[in-house]
């Protein structure tokens, strides 16, 4: 299967007390272009960082969501025009274990072809046909919407249904009737960075 990614990088970092994610480094290298090079590993031929121009990476292309800081589901729908491929490996900019995350979904893509039921709160089964997409689901059960690959067509439908009401809006609206699979990713692997401390532990646990 084709795919492609979109890589969100354009959060204020309110609780990083404003810090810009995308230039923030682990083991000195930038957040951003650690989860672009996972993103290459599991197999996406086009990277779309959404963010101000100076976080797009080598290679990729840099979008930007319409205004600016406006939030993930407006950056998901300035990205979609400059995707191509069939499938959709939706990522945030500050994955502490990118690597992981992007390796278990890349495992799990070859099965989106295959029919089955769907885990949205409906007993396995319930509904058949093609999947629109798989997404991690962390140790508490909380869904994680941006560690997810999805069907692109599926995206174009949900931001078209949505108009234009994209601003400061919840991401998981772009998911309601989709049919998703999800998979388990325990041990603060699917953990992304939002406050000082997370960011501290982060950097730990690369020494």
């Amino acid at each position: 299967m084709n795919l492609d990614a979109i890589l969100l990088a354009g959060g204020a970092g309110r609780r990083l007390g404003g810090l810009d994610k995308a230039s923030i480094r682990l083991g000195g290298i930038r957040l951003v272009d650690r989860v672009v090079s996972a993103a290459k590993r599991a197999g996406a031929a086009r990277i779309v960082v959404v963010g101000p121009e100076h976080a797009a990476s080598d290679g990729s292309v840099s979008v930007r969501e319409d205004p600016p800081g406006s939030g993930p589901l407006a950056g998901v729908a300035a990205a979609l025009p400059s995707v191509t491929a069939e499938w959709v490996l939706l990522l945030p900019c500050d994955l502490v274990h990118p690597d992981t995350v992007c390796e278990t979904l890349g495992l799990a893509l070859p099965e989106l072809a295959a029919p089955a039921g769907v885990h949205d709160g409906t007993p396995d089964g319930a509904h058949e046909g093609a999947c629109d997409g798989i997404l991690l689901r962390d140790e508490s059960g909380r869904r994680q919407w941006l560690a997810g690959i999805y069907s692109a067509a599926m995206l174009r439908r949900a931001v078209g249904r949505l108009g234009g009401e994209l601003a400061n809006r919840p991401l998981r609206v772009l998911f309601e009737g989709a049919r998703l699979r999800e998979i388990e990713l325990g041990g603060g692997l699917s953990g992304d960075i939002d406050t000082p401390d997370e960011l501290r532990r982060a950097s730990e646990s690369l020494d």
